[in-house]
């Protein structure tokens, strides 16, 4: 058992649950007030103590933090390391989230340091520091950095330790802290799980957790009339779920979602009158840490505030026409007793099933040791309606087989990278705990790999991504987490009581629940494989911001691959809401002089770059915009985007940005770099081009002028910085090239050259991309525009490095944030803080599979594709190929078939919209059926025809 100890002597600090903050604003409508209600944080806090713990080092070292600052980028870490010839002591101190000094200091342990028992002791007594051993003195170290914190214990992916007796003392003896670690007991750190040989710990950062991370909020009211109509309006700081008489409202996850709560927060509205009764009633939520309090990235929890807390309005009126407001305040009551004893986005869950409270959400309840709450400071950000489509469970996978790689392990393999959770159906004794793992990959053993789940700088921070559950007893028991989520194929089972069949596992998927308006199929099971990874990795990643990846501590909204796969996404689902929702949190992350975040929302002091990545302040408007015909986003952002491209203008120098502002270049290039300030100043180009449409659009037409004549002054700029003579481009790389071409940065008299050039490059580099981020949305398209069709098929077709071709060969399911995130000849990549296996960036080629091989294009005077084209440009190995997409006019339909030596073209055209139809045909003459369609003109290997609302095909003859 655990047991925590107050000592006002030796300095116990509680740590205040909110920050202070001034009165809420509320927009929308009016909802009068309620109060932020939640318990206070009570994290372990000490300045001088003694840590006392037995340690089996089981690969390479055992660690252990002491005095850490509430994660554990700032604390001290004392290291067992076993991995050399002689044992040593590694004395880490660590500063905002990296190493800044290590010293040694050789033990003698034994001739058999690994698998062997130990006993560490270390005592903090203000600078000084001294480390025993087995009760031998083996170290003191003077250290000023850090004058108190908590506790926890660390492991990097290729280390694994287990410890046993944790005991906190002060510095006279008296137990601060104490746990057993005893198997059946919850886990009261962060990560970890506690079999027989104590907490293992490998991969993760296992810190103290505090008291109060999830706690359970109630309150119970009488109706004394018929209800008319109920209106609940809620709202947290973290992640809750809320109910009203033991009945969940709405079914939305991680609500209220991510923003950067110190602006703007989120609320949810539901119609609840038919779960209200007459006579008494009761309301209650359970609250979990979520982005709020929870880790954020490699930064650790408490990027926001220290603890969650609810915020709900149930607004009723009478049938009589009178009204009653409930709301959260001072009368409320919580506990932090409860099942759900740990929860955290990258870390995972643990429920503990002895622990449920039959009744808690219901009226009558006794709330025994249940304490008042605390009423928290008002806030000053702004409360605002749900925008967007929330984070719901959107299907299930079922694992296609399961493998024992060691004893009592089981690993499931569901056969797709998901994001989301595992429902466990489970059978067994009281108190017997099940640990659930998941990875995006597995080792050549059949075991998790992990390694690819750190982030930050090194020594890196790892996300657990560990569930664990407590059974009751007495029956099957199912366990499902709802405030976590994990990026996984494969999950691995321990503890289970007996042997855990297929049957046993089903993966939950969950993420934004944005519909799906696109649909792209081919002859080609390597391409409709290619279309599969790109639109689970969108599905993957939209998880209330634009992720980046969705398994690491990372999972952060950079600006820049959500920017690259725009157009890709808006293909594949509706985002009209979610990018309006997300263009929200890029402004909220603008500096003072206009530049918005590299990564949105923020949690730190705003900053960012361009070269792709706070341009998407820019791009995300006119993307929706083209995509759905919404100006709305246009018109909120104006101001903010206006403000972007004039802070460029002020940090560049004759219209040519510095290198300094696209720092990370054409990320992921295959050993091809392109000069950052060529990327930058091409983007800068490129903003003002779409805002000069954009201003054109909501009437802006001066602004208009301005920004296209801006734009032709950048170009001449850009063609005199980097442009020879002789027509090659600076860097000689396929992006800058791709970049010039597909932007307007060329004369025309120099674009049949540059793409030459482009062509020339891609042979060179053996009919393979060497693009990054920056050039690969666009090489395809580029391609296709200067007549290199024929090309484009050769990159798309390619099977070996690198290539998306490459990816599938070696089991993708989902698209890679590294073309050798395997690397050729087996094994995967090396370089651990960056290879993620479920990153949608690159699957930006999405564009070119619906507008090229199906052809459908929108025509940007009329956005939303009130007018639009159909040119299927058939190739490579394809004998047939199918695009559709879902409009707010209708859905179009573009269908192809090759038949002997003639191609079948069917068209659908959605009523209210006008469609230009090309059809590939030898000749105007050699091209039958499209009754209904207007014949216009032929050339260039197409018959051109215009239709409007309804379904045509055509038959046309190829040689």
């Amino acid at each position: 058992m655990r047991r925590r100890t107050s000592v006002v002597a030796l300095a116990l600090l509680l740590v205040a649950s909110l920050q202070p903050v001034a009165s809420a604003a509320v927009s929308g409508p009016d909802l009068g007030r309620s109060d932020w209600v939640g318990l206070p944080a009570t994290d372990a806090t000490w300045a001088d103590y003694t840590v006392d713990v037995d340690f089996t080092v089981v690969r390479e070292a055992a660690s252990v933090y002491l005095r850490t600052q509430g994660n554990a980028a700032n604390s001290y870490m004392w290291q067992v390391n076993v991995t050399g010839a002689v044992p040593v002591l590694k004395k880490h101190v660590w500063a905002g989230g990296g190493v800044s000094s290590v010293t040694e200091t050789p033990l003698d342990i034994g001739p058999d340091a690994l698998h062997t028992s130990h006993h560490l002791r270390i005592t903090a007594a203000g600078s000084t520091i001294t480390t025993f051993v087995d009760g031998v003195q083996v170290d003191t170290t003077q250290e000023s950095a850090y004058t108190k914190g908590s506790i926890g214990f660390r492991e990097s992916p290729t280390e694994e330790a287990t410890y046993r007796g944790l005991t906190v003392s002060s510095l006279s003896g008296t137990q601060l802290f104490h746990d057993a670690f005893t198997p059946g007991e919850p886990n009261a750190f962060s990560a970890g799980s506690i079999g027989a040989d104590g907490l293992a710990v490998t991969g993760a950062d296992a810190l103290l957790k505090p008291d109060n991370q999830t706690p359970r909020l109630r309150a119970e009211f009488t109706l004394r009339k018929p209800v008319r109509n109920a209106q609940l309006f809620s709202s947290a700081l973290g992640v809750y779920e809320i109910g009203i008489d033991g009945r969940r409202v709405g079914d939305d996850l991680f609500a209220p979602g991510w923003t950067d709560y110190r602006t703007m927060i989120q609320y949810q509205s539901h119609d609840v009158t038919g779960l209200l009764s007459r006579g008494r009633n009761a309301i209650a939520a359970q609250l979990a840490p979520g982005w709020y309090a929870g880790d954020v990235g490699w930064f650790g929890p408490g990027q926001y505030g220290s603890a969650p807390a609810l915020w709900a309005q149930l607004r009723i009126t009478y049938t009589d026409g009178s009204t009653k407001l409930v709301t959260t305040d001072k009368s409320w009551r919580g506990s932090t007793a409860g099942p759900v004893t740990a929860a955290d986005n990258y870390q995972g869950e643990s429920y503990d099933a002895r622990e449920e409270q039959p009744g808690w959400d219901r009226p009558g309840f006794a709330a025994a040791g249940w304490s008042p709450v605390d009423v928290q400071p008002s806030r000053s950000s702004t409360l605002v309606p749900q925008i967007g489509p929330p984070v719901r469970v959107t299907g299930t996978v079922r694992p296609v087989r399961v493998t024992q790689p060691k004893p009592g392990t089981y690993v499931f393999d569901l056969g797709q990278d998901i994001s989301g959770v595992v429902r466990l159906r489970v059978r067994g004794a009281a108190g017997t705990t099940v640990t659930l793992q998941h990875a995006q990959a597995v080792n050549p053993d059949g075991t998790l790999y992990t390694a690819n789940l750190a982030a930050g700088p090194a020594p890196y921070r790892y996300a657990a991504q560990t569930d664990t559950f407590t059974l009751r007893g007495g029956g099957a028991e199912t366990f499902q987490p709802d405030y976590t989520y994990h990026g996984f194929r494969y999950v691995a089972v321990t503890g289970y009581p007996g042997a855990p069949s297929l049957a046993d596992v089903t993966g939950v998927v969950e993420g934004t629940d944005a519909p799906v308006i696109g649909g792209f199929s081919t002859s080609d099971p390597m391409i409709n494989q290619l279309q599969s990874n790109i639109t689970w990795s969108e599905r993957d990643n939209l998880f209330s911001v634009p992720t980046d990846t969705n398994a690491r501590t990372e999972r952060l909204g950079w600006a820049g691959d959500a920017d690259f796969f725009a157009p890709t996404a808006t293909f594949n689902r509706d985002l009209d809401g979610f990018y309006t929702k997300w263009e929200r949190d890029l402004i909220d992350s603008q500096t003072a002089d206009g530049i918005f975040g590299n990564v949105a929302p923020l949690w730190t002091a705003p900053g960012g770059y361009g070269g792709g990545w706070g341009d998407a302040g820019v791009v995300i408007p006119y993307v929706t915009w083209q995509s759905y015909g919404d100006l709305d986003i246009v018109r909120t952002s104006y101001p903010a985007m206006q403000k972007y491209v004039a802070a460029m203008r002020t940090k560049s120098t004759g219209l040519i940005l510095p290198a300094d502002f696209a720092p990370a270049g054409d990320w992921m290039n295959v050993n091809q770099p392109t000069p950052n300030d060529l990327i930058a100043t091409a983007y800068f180009a490129y903003d003002a081009q779409i805002l000069a449409r954009m201003a054109d659009a909501i009437g802006n037409h001066a602004d208009a002028v301005a920004y296209d004549s801006l734009f032709t002054r950048i170009a001449a700029a850009w063609q005199a910085k980097y442009v020879a003579a002789d027509g090659s481009i600076a860097g000689n790389s396929q992006t800058a090239y791709v970049l010039a071409l597909h932007l307007g940065l060329l004369p025309q008299q120099q674009r049949a050259s540059a793409a030459d050039r482009l062509v020339g490059l891609v042979h060179a580099a053996g009919d393979h991309l060497t693009t990054g981020f920056v050039g690969t949305q666009w090489l395809l398209p580029v391609l296709s525009d200067t007549g290199h069709t024929d090309v484009a098929y050769t990159l798309l077709e390619q099977t070996t490095y690198p290539s998306w071709g490459y990816e599938i060969a070696h089991g993708a399911t989902t698209v890679w944030e590294r073309w050798d995130g395997i690397v050729p000849g087996g094994g995967f990549n090396p370089n651990l803080n960056g290879n993620s296996f479920n990153h949608a960036v690159d699957g930006a080629v999405g564009t070119w599979l619906y507008t090229t091989i199906a052809g459908i294009t929108g025509d940007p005077a009329y956005p939303g594709y009130q007018r639009f084209s159909v040119r299927p440009q058939p190739g490579g190995g394809l004998t047939h190929a199918t695009g559709s997409l879902r409009t707010r006019y209708g859905t179009i339909g573009s269908s192809w078939r090759l038949d002997g030596r003639n191609l079948v073209l069917d068209v659908t055209v959605p009523p209210g919209t006008t469609a230009t139809i090309d059809v590939p045909a030898a000749s105007a003459n050699r091209v039958n059926g499209g009754r209904g369609a207007r014949f216009r003109t032929y050339a260039d290997g197409h018959a051109t025809y215009t239709a409007t609302g309804g379904h045509y095909t055509f038959v046309a003859s190829q040689g």
